[in-house]
């Protein structure tokens, strides 16, 4: 499955809940409770557990993006978001609570999207937590709806346009990497200060309520939902390791560096091109600094010679057709570069060492730089 299918089965949470409403109107309550205590530890662990730690060393200022991401959410709930409480009409109150909601489902796309886009086991992880606490939410507008005199139609009017809210989140998180080439540290630092804020202020108060010191247990199974995600996401992967082996891609590149014992992998039809920038710059006292800045691409220097994952992998830095080093992360220090006019080049590779291969060609970018004298 793509990214947007279980996008949209994430937003079918709300369909599920505006279902049950027409099916059984009363729920019970503790049975509610811990859904949203199981969902609230689960969007802690995503956020602290995983999003916090992959974005913080791929960031500038990493404390300032997950502030962002935290005043952003709360800006729009208390801007478009609240319910006044002094109006009283029917109408008034059911789009206040359905503005809300759609909001905030909107934030939760996002906060999915940059999940996927980095790592599989977080995607994983925020889908099956969103799905947790969206079923209780579209219970809540398909009720909301139908007891101010809506029908049932209205009610799963509503819950759909929540759903359509979240998948809108999505797009815009992957539009906004591709567009402005921002890598994926930014994306998951500010979704993190999102997801900080809908658990803290809508999940952890609903938790709090509970007397029973079971919910202790029922936020700690959330976390431990996650760190069991991290074992078994590799099953449900999106087109993870199943990409199209083309052999047409190596027959347009014959030069000898661009030999691989493996046939290169094509993009999953779906998913997004990794894209690829290459800086070659002097260093102050000797040789070289490459930086490799990537966008829908993550190093996994733990995983190579694993299964393959589309998005994840190193990379092989070549120069003048002569491979030079695997890279691991986004920044080497080549030693030397000999005089005259130089071609750096470097490609993305999979965890298996398998070029990254789109519309046939393969995922790279190179420099030509002219060298002066020989640094030392």
């Amino acid at each position: 499955m793509t990214v947007w299918e279980w996008t949209w089965v994430a937003a079918l949470g709300y369909m599920v809940g505006g279902s049950l409403v027409g099916w059984r109107k009363q729920w019970s309550d503790q049975g509610l409770k811990v859904w949203f205590a199981v969902s609230t530890g689960l969007l802690w662990a995503v956020a602290l557990g995983g999003m916090l730690p992959h974005g913080w060393t791929e960031a500038p200022y990493p404390p300032v993006w997950v502030l962002a991401g935290l005043l952003t959410a709360f800006v729009f709930q208390q801007g478009f978001g609240r319910y006044r409480e002094g109006d009283q009409r029917a109408s008034v109150a059911v789009w206040s609570v359905l503005t809300g909601m759609g909001i905030h489902a909107f934030f939760e796309g996002v906060a999915l999207g940059a999940g996927f886009q980095t790592d599989v086991h977080l995607g994983m992880a925020v889908l099956l937590g969103l799905i947790l606490h969206k079923v209780p939410e579209g219970m809540a507008i398909a009720s909301l709806a139908m007891s101010n005199g809506g029908t049932r139609k209205k009610g799963m009017g509503f819950v759909l346009l929540l759903g359509l809210c979240t998948v809108i989140g999505t797009g815009t998180a992957w539009a906004a990497s591709g567009l402005i080439q921002i890598g994926t540290g930014i994306p998951l630092l500010f979704s993190a200060g999102i997801l900080i804020y809908i658990t803290g202020t809508e999940l952890w108060p609903k938790v709090n309520e509970q007397e029973s010191r079971r919910s202790i247990g029922w936020v700690l199974s959330g976390v431990l939902v996650y760190g069991l995600l991290g074992w078994g996401s590799h099953l449900l992967a999106p087109n993870a390791s199943h990409g199209h082996v083309t052999s047409e891609a190596s027959a347009s590149h014959s030069h000898a560096h661009h030999h691989h014992s493996v046939p290169p992998v094509e993009k999953p039809e779906g998913e997004p091109a990794p894209k690829v920038k290459l800086e070659v710059q002097p260093d102050a006292e000797s040789g070289w600094n490459v930086h490799v800045d990537t966008s829908h691409f993550r190093f996994t220097p733990e995983q190579v010679n694993k299964e393959d994952q589309w998005g994840e992998g190193h990379a092989h830095l070549y120069v003048n057709g002569k491979k030079e080093a695997r890279l691991y992360g986004p920044w080497y220090h080549l030693e030397k570069l000999p005089p005259g006019t130089q071609t750096v080049r470097v490609e993305l590779n999979s965890n298996q060492h398998a070029p990254y291969v789109s519309n046939g060609k393969r995922i790279g970018d190179q420099v030509t730089i002219r060298v002066e004298g020989e640094r030392k």
